[in-house]
């Protein structure tokens, strides 16, 4: 009986020494409601926060194996950010009236920013909440453009190396003193010309300097959105990169003119739709907060619409289609390439004009995309046909070299949609064109 309790009195007395052993760990575990009596107000905050970090470090991996994430990007610090959010959330469960605000906007913001990859990864639509995967704004604000490249900007970009160089445009920096001995081309467009599809080295203006010999070197000037308004701009102000006239300018236009088919009430400069490449190009100005948050963005383009001077463009989503050709938006286009041409025979250089291709494979159709917002799927290469058959008789009328590539000789897979190159397409691009440049554009030093 006396074994039995000093046994007892043994284990009694040890209890408190295990106690003592692992306090901080006790302790903890209490405050947040995980011994008994069990205090689950605390308890569920803190494992709903440990769910959502793992659901958040889940997909920070997947991006990150697929590339679509780089260290030090604004998509890197919103990983971080609602991140840090949960954890706190975690940290301050015990006391759940300032734990659950925590949870819940990283629970919003995780959300919004998986919506927005979603949709414009796996389903080409707009994400312009979804936080950059790059350092630097690729394009950003102008007074008379809006949007222009970054100089200096080099980047993976929607998983394709995008460089600019110093003027902004598309491709290496160059030698000055080189360009000089050399016969310098101006390529100007939009997206086309601009290449968005492909990566460094394949765009068809560096393929067109290839396959043209040493003596040349083509500049590439193409920005997306840019109509022939902007390429009117450019064309008085902005050619002389690196100081150097270029002998010639490529003009690849029409598509970006098209688009402004049938609106309503359309402005001889197309300023009441232009106000559409700030937000495209997402070249605005935004808070630090907003371009890692996409909670942070949405409100903030809100407020935009409240206290920015700039106006939105005019909203025309609830529009029917038009019908055939827009006579008002061909005496534009006319004019316009007509103003390009003057401008440089004033100056001695010689404009080619290229005619607009596009993807009829997937323009067959009674649907309308966003590219051409008012004008059918259907409806749309007529339409282009069209346009190319005006800036055809503009460059006849002017004196100007004109080329309508051969769209027999393209195929779907030559593009990456409705009329962005792939580089299969840039490339055969190139090489219909290099005669005809060749051809056209002769050699300052002959």
């Amino acid at each position: 009986m006396a074994a039995i309790s000093n046994s007892l009195l043994s284990a009694d007395r040890a209890a408190p020494q295990s106690s003592r052993a692992r306090p901080g760990r006790a302790w903890l575990k209490s405050i947040y409601g995980l011994t008994a009596p069990y205090d689950f107000t605390r308890a569920i905050p803190l494992l709903v926060s440990i769910v959502l970090l793992l659901a958040i470090a889940g997909a920070f991996a997947e991006i990150a194996y697929t590339g679509k994430v780089h260290w030090g990007t604004s998509r890197c610090a919103y990983f971080v950010y609602i991140g840090l959010l949960a954890l706190a959330g975690a940290a301050l469960s015990f006391a759940p009236r300032l734990a659950w605000p925590l949870i819940a906007l990283s629970f919003l913001d995780f959300s919004l920013g998986g919506s927005a990859f979603a949709l414009a990864n796996y389903w080409g639509l707009s994400g312009a909440i979804l936080p950059r995967d790059h350092t630097k704004q690729e394009f950003v604000y102008h007074p008379l453009l809006q949007a222009v490249p970054s100089p200096n900007f080099s980047q993976l970009t929607r998983r394709l190396k995008i460089v600019h160089d110093s003027y902004g445009l598309r491709g290496v920096e160059r030698d000055k003193n080189l360009l000089a001995r050399q016969t310098v081309i101006a390529a100007v467009g939009g997206s086309t010309t601009y290449d968005i599809a492909v990566g460094q080295g394949q765009t068809w203006p560096e393929m067109l300097e290839r396959d043209l010999d040493s003596g040349y070197a083509v500049l590439n000037h193409g920005v997306p959105a840019y109509s022939s308004v902007e390429h009117v701009i450019q064309t008085l102000f902005y050619l002389d990169a690196y100081g150097i006239t270029p002998r010639c300018a490529i003009y690849y236009v029409g598509w970006n003119d098209i688009r402004q088919a049938h609106m309503p009430q359309l402005d001889s400069a197309y300023a009441n739709y232009l106000l559409e490449k700030v937000n495209l190009l997402q070249a605005r100005k935004k808070p630090v907060l907003a371009e890692i948050s996409p909670l942070a963005a949405i409100a903030v383009a809100y407020l935009q619409l409240w206290l920015d001077t700039v106006p939105q463009p005019q909203d025309i989503s609830g529009l029917p289609p038009g019908q055939g050709s827009d006579t008002r938006l061909e005496k534009i286009y006319r004019r316009n390439l007509e103003a390009i041409a003057a401008i440089n025979a004033k100056r001695g250089i010689t404009s080619l004009f290229v005619g607009q291709i596009l993807n009829r494979s997937r323009l067959g159709l009674s649907t309308r995309t966003s590219h051409w917002p008012l004008t059918w799927d259907k409806d749309v290469w007529p339409l282009q046909e069209r346009f190319n058959d005006i800036l055809k008789d503009t460059a006849d009328a002017s004196g100007s070299p004109a080329f309508i590539p051969p769209i027999d000789q393209f195929q779907d897979s030559d593009f990456v949609d409705e009329g962005h190159f792939s580089a299969a397409g840039s490339k055969k691009f190139a090489t219909l064109l290099t005669p005809f440049v060749r051809r056209s554009c002769t050699a300052n030093f002959e």
